[in-house]
Parts: structure tokens; C-alpha cells; sequence
């Protein structure tokens, strides 16, 4: 039976929010939640109703773009207001997006294919096959890349036409991709370890072990950063895979992003966003947004977190306009 979530944990039970966009202010939360003091002071949060069960989210250099695994569609959203322009219908379970610069791409979990949607206004230019269960994806300047949770491989499309490039055998389970500009690094929850693939031909250059359950992977510029859904971690490692540093975030670090200078953690259990500086290592800022947050995305000013059991998206945003990030 396909999941989409680590299968040594239980989803939170999805709550479908059907609101006007909630705005409130980043404050402390109990001590269950760690959210900084100086976070709070420094930044402002508004939440807004998506639909069912939002995981992914990416940004195209206007809009947001918001993957509602159980609606089976995908939203376009405007950065300043968070109206939304549009509502597509993308295949079963969709469950990550990637921009390639012209045109959105989802992972159809449930259908085992990806669509290719204009940028402009949603048209699909393109439905193709994968392997089974695909859930992650990055682009590399020219393919995509998928990662097939089930098949335990990862599929190389060409971007112009969705021509099948390759299959390439990788970890059990692997969730998410991310290019450093000559290898994509793939994660593999079910075997803690993340495997490189040389981009240009898929052979594989190494893999590594990391924590519990990776997740989420990210290019800082220098080194690969995972984040360890059961450990509570993230890893960061040198192209080599060495281990340079590990540094506690919240329960359940799932998505993760480099932007702005700082590395960006959704914590799924602990319902917040980790700032990390990455030369010193240490959280910065933790920030509370919906419940189940997954995915995680910057567009150039603000922080935008997708919680898939709140069924809402929070904009994290500088307190004033001398700020360029949260």
C-alpha cells in the first residue's frame, strides 16, 4: 500500500480548512514548541486555506504554486496577497513540484507519471510515465529528475519533451532530490543514507550513511544538508559525503531549502520552521506555522511553508522592508 509520509510514523489526522486566510502575528508558543523570542519580534506570519492535504509547494519568479495531494489539484497563488489565480487538475495523490524555469512539474504518486503544466495558465503540455510512486523531483538546468518511492529508482526526463533519459537504481524508499550542480544527492528514508548520481550519465558516485529516516535534501552552495525525519537532525555533508556538522531542528524535519544565506527546516511534528546559519551551525529562528508542515519555498522575500494536516499555507514574512529575509 503506497504512503506518502515515513512509514515508522502516523499521519496527523488531516483537518480541511475551509476559511477566510487567517493572519496572525509570530509569537511564542508553549514549550512544546520552541519558537524563538527574537523570531517573534522580527517577522510576521499569515496563514492561508488551500485545500486537502497541501505537501509541495514551489515558486515560479511570480507566483506560488501549491500541490493538494488528496484534491488532486494544483493552485496557483500570488505572492502579495495569497489570492488564488488558478485551480488545475493534475493526476492522482500529487505530491511534489518543481519549476523548470518555463513550466511547473508534478509527481502524481497514485498515477505514477508526472504532468508538465504552462506556467501561464495551467495547461497541461504533458503527461509521462515514471516508476512507481514518484514523490520527489528537482530540476538540473535541462532534465528533471524523479525519485519513485516504491520502485526504489530514480527517472531522468528530458525537460524540453519528457523523453525517458534513464532509470537508476538508488536507496529503499527514496523521497527527495537535490542537484549541486554536477550530481543529484537522493535520499533514502527507508535505508538512512543518501545516494549521489552523477547527473550527466546516473552512475552512482557514492552513498552515505545519515540519520533516521531522511527526508528533505538541500545545496547550501558548498555542502549537502539532510534533514532526518526520526532523528530530529540535520546532516550536513561535504561532496565527498563526509559528515561536517549535525545540528538539532524540530520533531519530524521533512522539507529543506537553502535561501536567503540560511538553511530552512519544516519540522512536521513540532508544527514550525527552523532558520539555520549554516557556517556556525546553529538555529537562528524557529517560526510557528500550520500543522503538518512538509514542503518549504522562498521567493526572493518570504518564507512560504505548506501543512498538509492544517490544509493551509503560511507566508513568513520580514518585519519591515529593511529586512530581505524573515
Amino acid at each position: 500500500m503506497k504512503s506518502n509520509v515515513p512509514v515508522r510514523s502516523l499521519l496527523v489526522a488531516l483537518v480541511l480548512v475551509f476559511l477566510a486566510p487567517l493572519v496572525s502575528a509570530q509569537t511564542a508558543t508553549s514549550s512544546s514548541t520552541d519558537v524563538s523570542a527574537a523570531s517573534a519580534a522580527t517577522s510576521q506570519t499569515v496563514s492561508f486555506a488551500v485545500g486537502e492535504g497541501p505537501e509541495a509547494i514551489a515558486f515560479d519568479g511570480t507566483n506560488v504554486w501549491v500541490a493538494n495531494q488528496f484534491g488532486g489539484t494544483v493552485l496557483k497563488m500570488r505572492v502579495g496577497d495569497g489570492a488564488i489565480l488558478g485551480t488545475y487538475s493534475a493526476g492522482k495523490r500529487p505530491v511534489a513540484l518543481v519549476f523548470d524555469g518555463a513550466n511547473v512539474w508534478v509527481a502524481n504518486y497514485l498515477s505514477d507519471n508526472v504532468t508538465k503544466l504552462r506556467v501561464r495558465d495551467g495547461l497541461i503540455l504533458g503527461t509521462y510515465d515514471t516508476g512507481d510512486g514518484p514523490g520527489g523531483l528537482a530540476f538540473d538546468g535541462k532534465n528533471i529528475w524523479v525519485a519513485n518511492r516504491n520502485s526504489n529508482n530514480v527517472t531522468k526526463l528530458q525537460a524540453s519533451d519528457g523523453l525517458k533519459l534513464g532509470t537508476f537504481a538508488v536507496g529503499t524508499r527514496p523521497l527527495a532530490l537535490a542537484f549541486d550542480g554536477a550530481n543529484i544527492w537522493v535520499t533514502n528514508n527507508n535505508s538512512d543514507t543518501v545516494t549521489a548520481l552523477q547527473a550527466s550519465d546516473g552512475s552512482v558516485l557514492g552513498t552515505y550513511a545519515v540519520g533516521k529516516g531522511p527526508f528533505g535534501v538541500a545545496f547550501d552552495g558548498a555542502n549537502i544538508w539532510v534533514a532526518n525525519f526520526f532523528s530530529k537532525t540535520v546532516i550536513e555533508l561535504a561532496s565527498n559525503g563526509s559528515v561536517v556538522n549535525k545540528v538539532a531542528v524540530g520533531d519530524g524535519p521533512s522539507g529543506v531549502i537553502f535561501a536567503g544565506g540560511y538553511l530552512w527546516v519544516a519540522n512536521n511534528g513540532s508544527n514550525t520552521v527552523s532558520k539555520l546559519e549554516p557556517s556556525a551551525g546553529t538555529v537562528v529562528g524557529t517560526f510557528a506555522v500550520g500543522r503538518g508542515p512538509f514542503g518549504v519555498v522562498f521567493d526572493g522575500t518570504n518564507i512560504w511553508a505548506a501543512s498538509s494536516s492544517a490544509g493551509t499555507v503560511s507566508k513568513i514574512s520580514p518585519a519591515n522592508k529593511f529586512s530581505s529575509v524573515p
